[in-house]
C-alpha cells in the first residue's frame, strides 16, 4: 500500500489504535436493532433524499471510508441486502467492527485497513460512499474528496460529515491551552485526561463551553483524545464547504438537516431583516443561517458528482413534473393536537444533533397531511380534495405547502424517474 499523508497520517493512525472511535461497544443497542434510532448516512429510512428520482432498493454498494468501531456494522444492519466495503487508517478500529459484525452475524461487509487517499486501489467504484468525521482529519482534505470523488458512480452520492467552526469554538480554546500544556494522544495519562476533563467542566461562567456543554458533555476517554488532542482538526462554514465541492468537482445535493441552513425556518423568519434576505441567493442564504445561530458544531449534508443530472436530485416545486411528485414523511416525523388548542395538528421532527422543528397546520393542511402515504401523487391528493373546477387553485396551493413542509425537513418526494447515464 502506498503511503500518504506523512506525518499527521501516523500521528491519526497511531491515535485510533490506542482510542478506537466511537468508543467500541459489546453490540448494538436494542433502540437500534429495534428501529428506533438510525445510523447517520445510512438511506434505509430516507432513501429518496439521496435519490429521488429512484425506486427505492436495498441492493447498493456501499463503501464507509473510515468505518470507525461500528458505522459499517450499523450500515449493514440496516442493509442487509447491500454490498458493503469498510476501510479504516486503524487496525484497532477494523478488529472492534470485525467484532461486532460476528456477534449480530453480519456478512455483508469486506473489511480492508488503508487509507481513503488510496481508495482508487480497491479497483471499483460505489453507488453511495459513507464518510463521516473523516476529511476534516485529513492534512489536504480536498485530496480526500477527490480521492472519493474517483470511485464514486456518476449518479451516485455521498454522506459527508465536517465539523462545523461555529458551534466547535470553545473546542478549539481548550485544544490550545491542552497543547500548549504538551499532551497528546501517545503520551497521555489517565491522571493527565482527568485533569483534562475537571478543567473543562469547571469552565468560567462566560467561557463559550457554558453555552455548549450539552454538546461535549461526553467525558470517556476516547471521546476526550478525540476532542481535544486531536493532531489534525479543522472546521468549517458554509462557504467553506461551497469552496471545498468546487474545488473537487462535487455538488452540494442537500443539507441532511436543511431546516437549520434556511433562514425561513429559523428566528430570522421573524426579524425585521427576512424580506430582505429572502431575496439573496441560497448560498447567501445558508451563510446567514449559520452564522445567525452561531451553534453548528457538525455539518450533515449528502454531495454528488458535478456531472450528475440536476433534476436526478432537485426538487423543482415550480415545474410542470410537480403533479407527479409522491410526497412521503419523515419517518421520525410526529403529529399531536395543537399546543394552542386551535383546529388542526402539530407536526415535528426531532433528529440527532440538531433542534427539533415543529410546526402548527390549520385544519386544511393538516388533511393533505393526512394523505401523504408514500403512494399518492401531489395529482391524486388534489383529486381527493379539491371540488371540480378548482383543481388549478389547489396545485398552486401545495406547491407553496409542500415547499415549506420540505424546507422544515417534514417530507421528503419521489420524482419521475430520471438518470445521468
Amino acid at each position: 500500500m502506498r503511503k500518504k499523508g506523512g506525518q499527521v497520517q501516523g500521528a491519526v493512525k497511531a491515535q485510533y489504535e490506542r482510542f478506537p472511535y466511537p468508543p467500541p461497544v459489546e453490540s448494538l443497542s436494542d433502540d437500534f436493532l429495534s428501529g428506533r434510532v438510525g445510523t447517520d448516512g445510512c438511506p434505509s429510512r430516507d432513501f429518496h433524499m439521496y435519490w429521488p428520482n429512484q425506486t427505492m432498493r436495498g441492493d447498493l454498494d456501499i463503501l464507509v471510508a473510515g468505518c470507525g468501531s461500528r458505522q459499517a456494522v450499523e450500515t449493514a444492519c440496516n442493509l442487509p441486502a447491500a454490498r458493503i466495503t469498510a476501510i479504516d487508517l486503524s487496525q484497532s478500529s477494523i478488529d472492534h467492527s470485525r467484532k461486532l459484525a460476528a456477534r449480530h452475524g453480519i456478512e455483508n461487509i469486506h473489511f480492508q485497513q488503508m487509507s481513503l487517499l488510496d481508495v482508487a486501489e480497491l479497483g471499483r467504484d460505489f453507488d453511495l460512499i459513507i464518510c463521516s468525521g473523516v476529511l476534516h482529519h485529513l492534512p489536504v482534505p480536498e485530496a480526500g474528496l477527490a480521492a472519493l470523488r474517483g470511485v464514486l458512480r456518476r449518479d451516485g452520492s455521498m454522506a459527508l460529515m465536517l465539523y462545523g467552526r461555529y458551534g466547535r469554538d470553545s473546542v478549539y480554546l481548550f485544544q490550545d491551552i491542552f497543547r500548549r500544556m504538551g499532551f497528546s494522544p501517545d503520551t497521555v495519562t489517565d491522571d493527565d485526561l482527568a485533569g483534562m476533563v475537571d478543567l473543562v467542566r469547571n469552565a468560567p461562567a462566560g467561557h463559550p463551553h457554558r453555552l455548549r456543554q450539552g454538546l461535549f458533555s461526553n467525558f470517556r476517554p476516547e471521546e476526550v483524545v478525540d476532542l481535544y488532542l486531536h493532531p489534525q482538526d479543522r472546521p468549517y462554514t458554509v462557504p467553506d464547504i461551497l469552496d471545498l465541492l468546487d474545488s473537487t468537482g462535487m455538488r452540494l445535493q442537500r443539507w441532511v438537516r436543511q431546516s437549520a441552513y434556511w433562514p425561513r425556518c429559523s428566528g430570522l423568519a421573524e426579524r425585521a431583516l427576512s424580506e430582505r434576505i429572502s431575496r439573496l441567493d441560497e448560498r447567501q442564504q445558508w451563510a446567514i443561517a449559520e452564522l445567525y445561530a452561531a451553534d453548528i458544531n457538525r455539518h450533515f449534508f449528502l454531495a454528488c458528482r458535478d456531472d450528475r443530472l440536476e433534476d436526478t436530485y432537485r426538487m423543482d416545486f415550480s415545474g410542470g413534473d410537480f403533479i407527479s411528485y409522491v410526497p412521503e414523511l419523515r419517518w421520525c416525523l410526529s403529529q399531536d393536537a395543537r399546543m394552542d388548542g386551535q383546529p388542526g395538528r402539530e407536526i415535528g421532527v426531532d433528529f440527532a444533533h440538531v433542534k427539533a422543528s415543529r410546526l402548527a397546520l390549520d385544519v386544511t393542511q393538516a388533511a393533505v397531511v393526512s394523505l401523504v402515504d408514500g403512494r399518492r401523487s401531489v395529482g391524486d391528493i388534489i383529486a381527493a380534495l379539491a371540488p371540480a373546477g378548482e383543481e388549478a387553485l389547489a396545485l398552486s396551493y401545495l406547491r407553496e405547502f409542500f415547499h415549506e413542509l420540505w424546507l422544515f425537513d417534514f417530507v421528503l418526494f419521489q420524482t419521475p424517474m430520471r438518470s445521468s447515464a
